[in-house]
């Protein structure tokens, strides 16, 4: 074996056989690359906690990464645990989900957005606008609360992150990404609440998850199944295809393409 090559092997081994104690000390060290060893370490634990705490998957998404950056920062700064991680992060965790529960209670937007006017008539283009006004509604309420929050305080009463930080319990910077997964996760929303029922059983996964598909956030394995059965089922392909034109009006995602949709055999 080469001898660099086995070096960097041994070096490798070490680092993953690291104890939590060692990972920490490294994170406060400045070692970026610790605190992402900690986190492929423990986050299925925080994930199976974080399902014990909230429904939506979107939510203990959120609940998760604020939680291993909160305690991330406090050791980078040279406080949190010294050994020990999951007990501290588990107790963050709960801690940050015992906090925004509180401002879920003072916040529900159920009550706070308007349901779309009721069409009663009028002309072509004005029917056109209500219907679509339908559909944003009903992706909007498909929505976790905290994305519902923040799309509304943002983009119909104008809040800067900074003003919405202490009402979510987030620094300004956790606002701002919290707002632009918000605004995909609608407009993934937006293209679901689109997709016909299947009526064969093969086809309601597919369905299900066209929106995430067509907006190119599936995982490669998901995405690649998915496209598979679109080659094979012609009426799963021709929803899709239905579909993608409705994507390339919206408004794009920064690194988001068009998935090319295989034509049926």
């Amino acid at each position: 074996m080469d001898a660099t090559l086995g070096s960097t092997l041994v070096a490798e081994a070490d680092e993953d056989e690291r104890t939590d104690a060692e990972l920490l000390a490294a994170v406060r060290a400045g070692d970026c690359q610790a605190g992402g060893e900690l986190f492929r370490r423990h986050v299925a634990l925080m994930r199976r906690v974080a399902a014990g705490l909230v429904r939506q998957q979107a939510e203990r998404d959120d609940l998760v990464a604020e939680a291993f950056a909160r305690v991330l920062s406090t050791v980078a700064a040279g406080g949190g645990p010294e050994s020990n991680a999951p007990a501290y992060l588990v107790a963050t965790m709960r801690n940050l989900f015992a906090r925004w529960s509180r401002h879920e209670n003072r916040i529900d937007l159920y009550a706070t957005v308007p349901e779309p006017v009721t069409l009663d008539g009028g002309a072509d283009e004005l029917a056109v606008m209500r219907s679509e006004d339908r559909l944003v509604w009903s992706a909007y309420r498909t929505l976790p609360g905290r994305w519902r929050t923040v799309l509304w305080r943002m983009s119909a009463e104008g809040n800067t992150p900074a003003e919405l930080a202490p009402l979510l319990g987030v620094s300004p910077n956790g606002v701002a990404v919290l707002a632009r997964r918000a605004r995909e996760g609608l407009r993934q929303a937006y293209l679901q609440v689109q997709v016909p029922d299947a009526k064969l059983p093969q086809c309601q996964e597919v369905r299900r998850r066209m929106g995430a598909w067509l907006r190119g956030t599936l995982p490669a394995r998901r995405a690649g199944v998915l496209a598979g059965h679109l080659a094979a089922c012609e009426p799963c392909h021709a929803v899709a295809a239905e579909l993608a034109e409705v994507n390339r009006e919206l408004p794009r995602m920064t690194g988001c393409c068009d998935p090319a949709i295989p034509k049926p055999r």
